[in-house]
């Protein structure tokens, strides 16, 4: 009697698990870029009346714009920098893609671990309590 009180009900264990639900990723769509030909004339004081000419002769308002040699290698060095800070937003955007790809993997293992488990509780809570003698019988 004393053998059989202690092992006689078997203690039920529950467990309660919920899937992880994923997060969404929201991402503005983002425009493309199309640049316009930009036309470069280098004005001189050997082809100033010509480039002058030739601005009237095809009808485009005379505006010249100038820049020094220390202008333009600022200009340069400035779109450099720019050049510099996309590639590193590029970088920045996709490690944002990779943790949300490898997040979504990580939620998924997760999951089916979950599912997984429930599935053997499941398999343990619906099997039928052993009886005392053949949890002592030793020729089983």
């Amino acid at each position: 009697m004393i053998l059989s009180a202690c092992s006689s009900i078997p203690p039920s264990i529950t467990v309660s698990t919920k899937p992880i639900a994923k997060p969404t990723l929201i991402v503005p769509p983002v425009d493309t870029l199309t640049m316009k030909e930009v036309k470069w004339i280098i004005v001189t004081e050997e082809n100033l009346e010509e480039v002058i000419a030739d601005l009237k002769t095809s009808g485009q308002p005379l505006a010249i714009f100038g820049l020094s040699g220390q202008g333009y290698e600022n200009l340069s060095t400035n779109f450099s920098a720019i050049r510099a800070l996309v590639q590193q937003q590029q970088s920045i955007i996709a490690a944002y893609e990779n943790y949300y790809n490898e997040t979504n993997k990580a939620i998924d293992k997760a999951n089916e671990s979950i599912g997984n488990v429930n599935s053997e509780l499941e398999a343990v809570n619906s099997k039928p309590p052993e009886s005392t003698w053949n949890k002592l019988n030793p020729f089983k």
